[in-house]
């Protein structure tokens, strides 16, 4: 890493911005407020409380309109905020699944998903805008009811994606939503209406963004936290579908590409036994993870100690200790660690509004700031 002055103004208004984030001693009163009432309050003292009312049930949208604020600053100050704020689309790629399965559910399962439950608004792309996509995949695969095709007025917000006036992708990102969205339900009705399909092929399209973010700018550190985000959740894959008895068959269709780990391999050694599993990562820089990820899992039967040690593995690569930077690397470390806080706020408030003890709440969390 080195010295890119386009970015010079933008690192320098986060190092200031830093200091305004929850710290360590903040999240240890909030884990240990008595009430959810007394969290609000704690938190009220922080950035999330400016300008808002914060009440313990809307919890979720308070953190969300804070990570707008944040991700909207970056980018206005950022010279690329494509290249800066590139896992903002995680958010966009998630919205298309929450379409997508509402309206597949819908469709063949005779269900109604509430509108708007489950979306982000943290995204690129406005959630209204990705339904309409999501409208217009549907119509290239399910027929149009006879009623629909004599009331148009009824489909006034259904576009054809050839043909229409209207071109409804506008940037990469949306083309490579709209791409992942066709493809995700061909492979939902290939495999028999499996909704977790969507998930799937989604998920994958989401890795080859970020990677093709990296390529074109020639990002080097991205393409690096890209390929560390790959493996870590493709281990978190594997210990998962083998605590349920998956097959290395359904695993195949599950792990996301541009990682280092080599997926033939791991496929190789995922029905293994539990030692040789473990054995595999010992020449990789996941051996001290994995094996106490798998120490966890033999010893109380949770996988909570594989997302903790993934999460704080990947903190420490997006932002290593000790290294300051003058380039898009202390954007994407800035951005990482709100999304990191925004995580850990939202268990802090699953747990208090579940009236789950402090200490419990405490051993759920890890990384810098608790």
């Amino acid at each position: 890493m080195g010295f890119d002055d386009r970015f010079a103004y933008v690192s320098g208004r986060i190092w200031a911005l830093e200091d305004r984030m929850v710290d360590r001693a903040k999240f240890n009163r909030l884990i240990d407020a008595g009430s959810p009432e007394e969290l609000v309050r704690i938190l009220s003292e922080t950035e999330y409380g400016q300008g808002r009312e914060i009440v313990p049930e809307r919890y979720e949208e308070i953190i969300d309109a804070e990570l707008v604020r944040v991700h909207q600053l970056i980018a206005e100050l950022s010279p690329d905020p494509e290249l800066t704020g590139v896992f903002r689309a995680k958010h966009d790629f998630h919205n298309m699944k929450v379409h997508l399965k509402s309206r597949l559910v819908k469709r063949d399962r005779d269900m109604i998903v509430r509108e708007g439950l489950g979306l982000s608004q943290v995204g690129w792309i406005d959630p209204d805008r990705l339904g309409e996509y999501a409208d217009a995949i549907m119509l290239e695969y399910y027929p149009v009811d006879e009623e629909e095709e004599d009331d148009p007025g009824e489909r006034d917000d259904f576009v054809a994606f050839d043909g229409s006036d209207e071109i409804l992708a506008t940037t990469p990102l949306e083309d490579a939503i709209i791409d992942a969205g066709h493809k995700a339900v061909e492979a939902y009705m290939r495999h028999g209406r499996d909704p977790q399909y969507i998930d799937f092929v989604i998920d994958r399209a989401s890795y080859d963004y970020f990677h093709h973010v990296a390529v074109s700018r020639r990002a080097v550190r991205l393409e690096e936290i890209v390929a560390t985000m790959a493996d870590l959740t493709n281990i978190q894959i594997c210990m998962r579908l083998r605590a349920i008895g998956k097959d290395a068959c359904f695993a195949s269709d599950v792990l996301v590409p541009h990682g280092t780990l080599d997926a033939g391999a791991l496929l190789g050694v995922y029905e293994k036994p539990d030692s040789e599993f473990v054995a595999y990562f010992r020449d990789t820089p996941y051996a001290r993870l994995v094996e106490d990820a798998m120490n966890a899992w033999l010893a109380n039967g949770s996988l909570v100690a594989l997302e903790n040690l993934a999460e704080s593995y990947l903190f420490s690569k997006i932002a290593p200790e000790g290294e300051a930077v003058v380039g898009y690397e202390t954007a994407l470390a800035y951005l990482g660690a709100r999304e990191l806080e925004a995580d850990k706020l939202r268990r802090i408030f699953v747990g208090k509004m579940n009236k789950i003890p402090p200490n419990v709440i405490r051993e759920r969390l890890s990384g810098a700031y608790a």
